[in-house]
């Protein structure tokens, strides 16, 4: 994939899998990454390596380019490992990554003073982490046709003593040929409630929501291809309510951190033919918190 240019991932296969492996905590099962709700999450049973892993049987080969996992609280140290297997026996290995770490470098030296905690390692420090709801991504380097996907995390050190996951996200990736337009939109849905005393200085109270991130664009440039298997396929399989994560770069930087996002769209929009041989489509995605 072309670095710089924008990335959109959907369906997410976990609809439809199945789970296995590793050790949970019975009230808080690893079944609870399959529920699209993020507050769901799985707890492991403490921080060995042998209990902190689970098996993802996909329902039926399917493509794989992107493994995430929202909501998690996985600490500063931790790494992980990405399986993909070709069988739903998880004995044909297509794919593996090495051991990384879930909150890789994104700052140089230069940026920081010494002082500061993350000095040496460069990755996000803990006011960085709780402005944004934690998302682990790995994009592949080649899209692998599988059966199964086994995420792996090292994290002995968590001080929470386990380790909580939300929604696994795995699925699909596209790149379309032309990059979006300029003209792209970032910002935040913010919803906080007001409540106006009736005294003489209508003084206000608020009831604070969390922002959720917010990103606009249009690709104006597609063809026919692109419009009508990956643009207005979109739609239909997706809709208002499933989850599609946009982002813009497969390399971890403090923007990258800052652009990917696992999302829904606002709205849909027709699938235009302006002129002869292209195809063009907008969109509106909100941050899923």
């Amino acid at each position: 994939m072309e670095e710089g240019k924008i990335i959109l991932c959907w369906p997410n296969h976990a609809n439809g899998a199945a789970v296995s492996g590793g050790g949970w905590e019975p009230a808080l099962p690893a079944s609870k990454l399959l529920d699209p709700t993020l507050a769901e999450q799985a707890r492991s049973n403490g921080l060995s390596p042998a209990n902190t892993q689970v098996l993802i049987t996909l329902a039926r080969f399917l493509p794989v380019g992107v493994v995430a996992v929202a909501a998690h609280n996985l600490s500063a140290v931790a790494t992980w490992r990405i399986t993909v297997y070709f069988d739903d026996a998880a004995t044909q290995v297509a794919w593996q990554s090495d051991w990384l770490r879930v909150w890789p470098p994104v700052y140089s030296t230069s940026e920081l003073e010494w002082e500061y905690d993350n000095f040496w390692g460069g990755e996000f420090d803990d006011d960085d982490r709780a402005s944004f709801t934690p998302l682990a991504t790995l994009f592949l380097p080649a899209v692998q046709i599988a059966r199964a996907v086994r995420l792996e995390f090292d994290d002995s050190s968590n001080p929470a003593g386990f380790i909580s996951l939300g929604r696994v996200f795995i699925s699909d990736v596209w790149q379309p040929t032309y990059n979006m337009s300029y003209g792209c939109q970032w910002g935040y849905d913010i919803d906080t409630q007001f409540e106006t005393a009736g005294d003489a200085n209508r003084t206000e109270y608020a009831d604070p929501a969390t922002p959720k991130r917010t990103v606009s664009f249009a690709l104006e440039h597609l063809d026919r291809e692109e419009g009508f298997r990956r643009a207005l396929a979109a739609q239909r399989k997706i809709g208002l309510h499933g989850e599609i994560l946009y982002a813009e770069s497969t390399q971890a930087t403090a923007e990258s951190f800052a652009t990917t996002i696992l999302a829904r769209q606002v709205q849909v929009n027709p699938l235009s033919h302006p002129y002869f041989g292209t195809y063009a489509n907008s969109y509106a995605l909100r941050e899923i918190l």
